[in-house]
């Protein structure tokens, strides 16, 4: 802004300077609040300067730790994830006993296979069919285990009444 501007749209001279007054007040104001702003913002600088030199000696021993804890949850998972595929795939298959069962998952778990995208474990197949081998007694066979039942036909060997009974064993003893 200028005075030959101020003058052009027919302002006195005394308007003039009273138009610079207030104008300068404002700028003096927004001028001493950029000056407490830009010291505030350097003082800021200064403190976070100082933090980060601080802060890069401890900033290697915890970037190892962190990245130990992710490798050691990124296991946890993993073995979860492995766990569960081989309870699932177990669970289609016919044992003998509980205890087979847990015999099994135990040496399938010891086994590591490793785990698929679609969540099944790569080479279960061939490790069902080799555990198979070595210990056919741990799955039943197809159809289920066999059922052994008997009943005799006919009449019963035995006395039959309370009577009859009493009176097999005074015999065997020689009381009649």
């Amino acid at each position: 802004m200028k005075t030959e501007d101020l003058k052009a749209l027919g302002l006195s001279d005394e308007q003039v300077q009273r138009v610079f007054a207030m104008n300068g007040e404002e700028m003096n104001g927004l001028k001493a609040s950029v000056a407490t702003l830009t010291a505030e913002r350097d003082t800021a600088r200064t403190s976070l300067a100082d933090a980060n030199k601080k802060l890069e000696g401890y900033d290697p021993e915890w970037k190892a730790k962190a990245a130990q804890a992710q490798q050691q949850a990124d296991k946890q998972v993993a073995e979860l994830k492995a766990g569960y595929a081989a309870d699932s795939a177990a669970s289609g298959l016919k044992f003998t006993s509980d205890s087979a069962k847990k015999a099994f998952l135990s040496d399938l778990k010891a086994k590591n296979l490793p785990l698929q995208d679609d969540g099944t474990l790569l080479g279960f197949d061939d490790y069902v069919a080799s555990y198979k081998k070595t210990d056919p007694g741990a799955f039943a066979p197809e159809g289920g285990l066999p059922r052994v039942s008997s009943s005799a036909t006919g009449t019963p060997a035995g006395p039959t009444t309370n009577e009859q009974a009493n009176a097999a064993i005074r015999a065997v003893f020689g009381h009649r």
